[in-house]
């Protein structure tokens, strides 16, 4: 079997797969501080609870952005489940994604995991990543990545209006939905407003600028940790794969070069 695990700034998904197929997910939080030895129990307690407490893995792809994470997960990957360990590093050719930006290696680990999860739809595309950032990749009709834009995710957003205006409050995306008014009549109502439709105009009025940068109409796929939020108001997502970037990596180590 196979492990992916894709560290983010906030966040750590974690994939088992097999033949291609994914079994399982897990997402916790990211923490630099966590040694092998702690992702070691932490991922035998839940395959155990998922009842694959007895398989073996013998391969391990990673994805990070988080560097000072990489040396406890290759720790895990060969000290604890003695695995091929295979790391998508954006200054190597080695992961077979083609590249086409005049600093490759400026493109994130997770932004090639994303192009290569993107080929299994009709090119061109574009894969908006919501995550601590929000990313738009773009793929072109060879499956290339050709570069994006990056904007402040939807909680960085929350979080720098609360702690920047004194008296304004916390707003939690849980109550965010189609429903909300974008009229808003009290403080909390105005900020659900323009955080949740401001935030929804960003995107719509991104994809409709990218798509004219390159000049045709791309397949638009969603993913990330809070694409479920937001896939179904977008105007102009095609897709929601929230697999999307796992999916990625599998067919990235399956196909990666010796």
């Amino acid at each position: 079997m196979l492990l992916t695990i894709d560290c983010g700034n906030t966040n750590t998904v974690i994939g088992l797969f097999k033949d291609g197929e994914k079994l399982m997910q897990w997402r916790m939080a990211t923490d630099a501080n966590r040694t092998a030895e702690d992702h070691a129990y932490w991922l035998y307690h839940h395959m155990g609870k998922a009842g694959f407490g007895d398989a073996a893995i013998s391969g391990v792809v990673i994805s990070t952005v988080v560097p000072s994470c990489l040396r406890a997960y290759q720790g895990l990957a060969k000290d604890h489940l003695k695995a091929d360990c295979f790391v998508i590093d954006p200054s190597k050719d080695d992961h077979g994604v083609a590249i086409r930006i005049p600093e490759p290696k400026q493109a994130g680990a997770d932004r090639i995991a994303n192009t290569a999860g993107a080929i299994v739809y009709p090119l061109p595309a574009m894969v908006i990543d919501f995550g601590t950032a929000t990313t738009f990749d773009l793929v072109d009709a060879d499956g290339a990545y050709i570069g994006g834009a990056i904007a402040p995710g939807v909680n960085l957003s929350i979080h720098a209006l609360a702690e920047a205006a004194a008296r304004l409050p916390m707003i939690e995306t849980e109550q965010w939905s189609q429903d909300l008014s974008v009229l808003g009549t009290t403080t909390v109502d105005a900020m659900n407003s323009g955080l949740y439709y401001g935030y929804i105009s960003l995107v719509e009025g991104m994809i409709k600028r990218l798509q004219a940068a390159y000049g045709q109409k791309m397949t638009v796929i969603a993913t990330g940790g809070l694409s479920q939020l937001f896939s179904q108001a977008i105007d102009g997502v095609d897709h929601h794969d929230p697999d999307l970037t796992i999916n990625g990596m599998a067919i990235i180590y399956a196909n990666r070069k010796a």
